[in-house]
């Protein structure tokens, strides 16, 4: 029985993979938005069921930082976590101000699988 969803907002399918691996132990189903429109489509469609979101920073259509304010502003109860394959230290310290966890992308399942334990 699964116990909600983990949305993993970007563009490539690496991350995914990696989820994929490290949700196959756990009581959590993945779900993948390869932009940002499609991301707030599942928020929308699954709002109490989606229990953590890892978006792209970089996303197409309607980018991560978008999509994380919306969900902030909306008061949105999931955790978010903020990937970048990029170093945004001006970022780091408004989103951390607003609950939300920022991961710097590459990151090894062991990483992903102690982040999703301790939610």
């Amino acid at each position: 029985m699964r116990d909600g969803f983990v949305l993993v907002a970007n563009a490539s399918t690496d991350l995914p993979s990696t989820l994929r691996a490290v949700l196959a132990t756990t009581t959590y189903a993945l779900l993948h938005a390869k932009n940002g429109e499609e991301a707030l489509g599942y928020v929308n469609l699954l709002r109490t069921g989606i229990r953590v979101v890892i978006i792209d920073l970089e996303l197409p259509l309607i980018n991560g930082l978008d999509v994380i304010w919306r969900l902030v502003r909306e008061r949105n109860l999931t955790r978010i976590i903020a990937t970048s394959c990029v170093a945004v230290p001006l970022l780091e310290q408004p989103l951390h101000e607003f609950g939300v966890a920022v991961v710097r992308h590459p990151a090894p399942a062991a990483t992903w699988r102690n982040i999703i334990g301790q939610c």
